[in-house]
């Protein structure tokens, strides 16, 4: 599956938003960055505050703690960044690679989903329909892990 940004287009990416937005703390950061790629893509803290304490690092972001949240703003090289990479047109390329790529799920949320809407799965088994009930469930489990390796190789 295609992937939204390639290596290091993240901090190209949360710089831009900088840029437009003057100052953010990081979800606002997050939700802005969903909103410019049309939703197809959900930020995650894992992702976005590494990227930042890197932007940091790097002296184009710095960061003030405000009533115990971290708000990030781009240092005068981070808007030199910045205006170089709005002459690129680098968030139109970013825009129509997300929007061509496939729609994602998680294997998680395609379980829940399952779940929520078997209607047997509140009705009450035996023993021995339980244990039959696990051995379909490790099948199909099998099948899942099979059916994800076959996506790998295939790319």
């Amino acid at each position: 599956m295609a992937r939204v940004f390639k290596r290091g287009e993240l901090k190209q990416a949360i710089v831009a938003v900088l840029a437009a937005l003057g100052e953010a703390h990081g979800y606002a950061i997050m939700a802005e960055l969903k909103e410019r790629v049309g939703g197809r893509w959900q930020p995650s803290p894992g992702a976005i505050y590494p990227a930042l304490l890197s932007l940091e690092e790097l002296g184009l972001v710095t960061s003030l703690d405000e009533d115990g949240m971290k708000v990030y703003s781009l240092t005068g090289e981070g808007r030199r960044a910045a205006l170089s990479q709005a002459t690129t047109g680098a968030w139109t390329a970013l825009a129509k690679r997300a929007a061509d790529a496939p729609p994602r799920s998680s294997i998680g949320s395609i379980i829940d989903s399952f779940a929520s809407s078997f209607s047997e799965r509140r009705k009450l088994v035996d023993g021995k329909q339980a244990l039959a009930v696990e051995r379909a469930l490790a099948r199909a489990g099998k099948e899942i892990m099979q059916t994800l390796e076959k996506g790998e190789k295939s790319g």
